[in-house]
């Protein structure tokens, strides 16, 4: 008996220890494999015990298994693994763990997996599996991010999180400079090539204070060494006038070296009509305006991105982008001139303004880094350095005349030539511990240095060529440097409650001088920047999360240049390089619900914020930046996003609610403001035939009437319709925007002063097509694990 009793002991000691594993998932190669699924299993009763899935370098943490279990590991397109693991001697054999390309290897993707879906982790919204999506066959990045719920892309550039404005959008957890180099990256990368979207609407303490808008990470998948792949997207959209572009992405996978690179050039032309109207109520003078615009920007651009693997623990990559833009501009205006109701024209101007660029605008950035990984459970240290260079220089020629019934005569004739150097240097160095699965803490410091160069000529006609005016030409130099360091904690407490934790401190500094007037602009700023995280998931259709953060709005450096730049008789253009930064408040509440329904509410509190505003001075109309008060806003959403008819419609419905509060002052002018509008966003993918892959794609937005600091903008409705073709290599998408918004209406009435412009909008059809070369890895993919293992995976 005290044998027995003896060796049940043991079992029980045996059984009841538990282990966290660490290891890795390879390729045929010895490539990390991301997203490959693990899962510990009972052999005996078939109970999930973990699960786990491996990161971007194909590291993976198995936290708390017995010493007795079933390892099932599955990838797409590679043969399931099913290994037993029946004690301490067995742990060494899934250290590292290889996996073979499937004998059913097909070239054209075919998927039997459920549509991906958006689920929530501690600080961020993830979607994985991108390639088992219908909308993943022969598209590119770009396009399937418009059929994201929580996401919106305009058709006239531009991404947005939850009604925000543009986020920050990363590549492989790293900038790419301008979002508009982003968006073309995005346009050429195949959606197949993803292994995960990050969706960040509110930023913790490792992401710079000054973000305000969220974060939008790509994470491309680690590929096998299967050569260079192209994959080449033209569009062709037809508005008003023509602007095509189009877009090349290469690939190259190797075994120590990755290399991806695109070159895009777009010719978007634009065409803008306005009708304007100003009251002066003081002098009683009516002033009313006709805006008749083109723009014609040439744009070409090129990046480079390679990454080597020195070794197991170490990585060196670099990235290098360039890109220039030939700026042409023509605007033509009839401004007339009367008094307030009366209906009478006292004067008639004419103007005709032609902006160009003597030479194309050139935009270079490049980086450098380094990653060290430190040990086998995924603590690792990087190095980034970064570098940015660009030079914009424009000639603006206006001519002004005063219209005599059929004669004219010029009264200005002028030439205004801005010429803006900007260079900034930066640095980053980050260190990310993980003591455990569950906990893992982050560290890091960063830095930069920018001066800003604006050299401005004003410049009245003299024969031939135009003389300089002393007291409108003018130069200002702008320096600034910001240090900053930041640390977060991550834990999991327990399958239902995880937790992130940081904060950030910064340092700015700069300094502004007018060589002309020798005047001088300083400030000199130190701030602390909470953030914190915090998800519970009472069960596997619940999840509750909180968010919170602190962020700050500097002005950018455009916005700090003191010129006068004319845009009409009537009307100019002056920033302020006295604006002071505005510091805000961020708490976000999320509640989702069986995945197909979210409701948001965000809470953001803004002191002394700054905006554009249009503004009286004498008989003029000046557009001037300037700081005005405090806001309090409220955003509610529910957000539901369903499958229905076997995942033959997909359909996601956001409604939201605003309501926003301000109190303030600009220039004398009272401003109170208690505004709540409304807005409606249907997003409808119908597929006409799986079989020959056919889908029709509806994406409708209406906003409300709302009123902000600056003025009041009408209710407005907004349709995007495409038609998509898909083949084994290529994708054919057609489509037409701005169906329902032929003009937007804003103005703004003050005790002195009223102004109203509408801006008409021009129905846009699009013709997109993308084609794939060279070896196309793709497999067929089949449904292995169910939801419910899936959510316990994350």
């Amino acid at each position: 008996m005290f044998w027995l009793l003896a060796g049940m002991c043991v079992f029980c000691s045996v059984s009841a220890q538990r282990l966290s594993l660490s290891g890795s998932v390879l390729d045929e190669q010895g490539i990390g494999l991301s997203d490959a699924y693990l899962i510990a299993v009972d052999p005996e009763t078939s109970e999930v015990l973990a699960a786990t899935a491996s990161d971007a370098d194909g590291k993976y943490l198995l936290p708390s298994v017995p010493l007795r279990f079933m390892l099932n590991v599955t990838h797409i397109g590679y043969a399931s693994l099913n290994i037993p693991v029946g004690g301490e001697a067995d742990l060494d054999a899934i250290r590292t763990i290889r996996m073979q390309v499937a004998a059913t290897q097909i070239e054209d993707v075919v998927v039997t997996a459920d549509a991906p879906r958006i689920e929530r982790e501690v600080g961020k919204f993830v979607m994985r599996n991108v390639a088992a999506s219908p909308f993943a066959k022969g598209s590119s990045t770009y396009n399937f991010l418009r059929f994201m719920p929580m996401v919106d892309v305009r058709p006239e550039g531009g991404i947005t999180i939850l009604g925000k404005t543009d986020a920050s959008i990363r590549i492989d957890g790293r900038s790419v400079g301008s979002n508009q180099m982003a968006e073309q990256m995005l346009k050429g990368i195949p959606a197949s090539e993803i292994a995960r979207i990050e969706i960040i609407p509110v930023t913790g303490s490792a992401y710079a204070a000054e973000n305000r808008s969220g974060v939008i990470n790509v994470v491309l998948k680690k590929r096998p060494d299967d050569g260079v792949r192209l994959i080449a997207t033209a569009e062709d959209r037809q508005g008003y006038y023509n602007s095509p572009n189009g877009v090349l992405f290469m690939n190259y996978a190797g075994k120590r070296v990755d290399l991806t690179a695109g070159v895009s050039a777009s010719y978007n032309q634009l065409r803008q009509e306005s009708d304007q109207a100003y009251d002066y109520f003081q002098t009683g003078l009516a002033t009313r305006s006709e805006f008749r615009e083109s723009t014609r920007p040439l744009y070409a651009g090129g990046y480079v991105n390679l990454n080597y693997r020195i070794a197991d623990r170490h990585r060196l990559g670099a990235q290098i982008s360039l890109s220039g833009t030939d700026y042409r501009h023509n605007s033509s205006s009839v401004s007339t001139y009367g008094r307030i109701g009366s209906g009478l024209v006292d004067s008639v101007y004419t103007a005709g303004v032609r902006t160009k660029s003597p030479t194309a605008n050139l935009n270079w950035g490049a980086n450098l880094n380094y990653v060290f990984g430190t040990d086998d459970s995924g603590s690792h240290l990087s190095v980034d350095l970064d570098f940015l260079d660009n030079a914009n220089e424009r000639s603006i020629y206006s001519l002004y005349r005063r219209d005599y019934g059929a004669s004219s005569v010029v009264t200005d004739d002028f030439l205004q030539q801005p010429e803006t150097d900007t260079r900034v240097y930066g640095g980053r160095a980050e260190y990310v511990h993980c003591f455990n699965p569950d906990n893992t803490l982050q560290i890091g410091l960063s830095a930069y240095r920018g001066k800003v160069d604006n050299d401005f000529f004003y410049g009245r006609r003299s024969g031939e060529s135009y003389v300089s005016d002393p007291g409108r030409s003018n130069r200002f130099v702008y320096k600034d440097y910001n240090l900053a360091g930041y640390v977060s904690f991550r834990r999991v407490w327990s399958e239902k409650v995880e937790t992130e934790i940081g904060a950030r401190v910064e340092k700015y500094h700069a300094r502004g001088i007018q060589r002309t007037t020798s005047e001088t602009v300083e400030r000199d700023e130190f701030d602390v920047f909470p953030s914190l995280s915090l998800l519970y998931m009472p069960s596997d259709d619940h999840e509750l999360a909180l968010d919170f953060s602190s962020s700050i709005a500097r002005p950018y450096y455009g916005q700090l240049n003191p010129f006068i730049t004319y845009t009409s008789p009537s009307t100019y253009v002056q920033n302020n390089p006295y604006l002071r930064s505005s510091k805000g408040y961020e708490l976000m509440f999320t509640y989702t619900l069986l995945d197909d329904y979210m409701l948001t509410a965000d809470y953001l509190y803004d002191d002394d914020l700054w905006t554009e505003f249009i503004l009286p001075v004498g008989d003029m109309t000046r557009k001037y930046m300037d700081n005005y008060g405090d806001s309090h806003a409220l955003d509610v959403s529910l957000l539901v996003s369903k499958s229905l008819f076997r995942s033959y419609w997909n359909l996601s419905a956001e409604a939201t609610m605003s309501y926003v509060r301000t109190r303030g002052t600009v220039s004398g002018q009272r401003i109170d403001i208690d505004d709540v509008s409304y807005g409606v966003t249907v997003k409808s993918n119908l597929a006409l035939s799986k079989k020959h892959s056919w889908y029709l794609d509806l994406k409708y937005q209406y906003s409300g009437k709302s009123r902000a600091a600056a003025f009041e903008i009408g209710s407005t409705h907004e349709m995007e319709i495409y038609l998509m073709k898909q083949f084994r290599r290529a994708s054919l998408s057609v489509g037409v925007y701005n169906v329902l918004m032929p003009r937007v209406t804003y103005g703004n009435t003050f005790p002195d002063y009223r102004f109203s412009i509408a801006n008409k909008r021009y129905v846009t059809g699009v013709v997109t097509f993308s084609y794939i070369f060279g070896n196309q890895r793709a497999r067929r993919v089949e449904k292995r694990q169910n939801e419910n293992i899936e959510k316990r995976m994350q």
